[in-house]
């Protein structure tokens, strides 16, 4: 779910539950596990703003987020895109009015370490081998090139031969790899059918295979298609 109005314009809070019943109905669901809020595509919705209307921004959207858990229509809630500093803000606001906290966050590999430490903040995020998009973009049909300024995953021959030393296929590689981050809570597969998802959740087993070498060597190369 996109936060955030144009520039000049105060968020509303009242848009939240209408905008997701109506994801919902489109998706035959009552309701789903998580949701994430974040800010719109464009400059942050608190930069710039006096402390404390960037505070009752950020208490409008935990308000706007609590609503939508009391109504039953997601279990639980994730800040997405939102800068450490307003997502440490965020946890705070929901804690001091006793309302509901976020349980994650939608983030790029590397997560922030410290919204995990300090706040035990997971990250759901994806393998840079196949990026997923932001929240409030479509992704691109098939053939399609990806958005300007948006990460390029490594050719994949580059990792193909760690991936045979593993016995594993390079998606599992990756998303292995993405899975041993700190602070990751889970990571997004983007399998169409259940074979070619049993064969990405192979990727569990793959894990424990990782050493230290292979770490380094899979860092050189997937670390570079990740953002610094």
């Amino acid at each position: 779910m996109p936060w955030g109005s144009a520039v000049g314009q105060r968020p509303c809070r009242v848009r939240g539950s209408p905008g997701l019943r109506g994801s919902l109905q489109r998706l035959q669901l009552d309701y789903v596990d998580v949701v994430f809020a974040g800010p719109r595509p464009g400059p942050a919705h608190t930069e710039g703003l006096d402390p404390t209307l960037r505070l009752l921004r950020l208490e409008e959207l935990v308000r706007a987020m609590s609503d939508v858990i009391d109504q039953g229509l997601a279990l639980y809630w994730g800040t997405a895109g939102g800068a450490p500093g307003d997502v440490m803000d965020t946890y705070a606001v929901a804690r001091q009015f006793n309302l509901v906290a976020p349980v994650c966050q939608w983030a790029e590999l590397p997560p922030e370490p410290r919204l995990f430490r300090q706040i035990g903040l997971g990250a759901v995020t994806w393998s840079p081998v196949a990026p997923g998009p932001a929240p409030e973009e479509e992704p691109p049909p098939h053939g399609r090139p990806m958005a300007k300024g948006r990460r390029q995953p490594p050719k994949v021959g580059e990792l193909q031969p760690l991936a045979q030393r593993l016995g594993c296929s390079v998606a599992q590689l990756a998303i292995a790899w993405s899975l041993r981050a700190e602070g990751v809570s889970s990571v997004l597969v983007g399998a169409e059918t259940p074979r070619l998802l049993r064969e990405q959740l192979r990727a569990l087993q793959v894990l424990p295979q990782l050493s230290p070498a292979m770490l380094q060597e899979l860092e050189t190369l997937l670390g570079e298609a990740a953002p610094p």
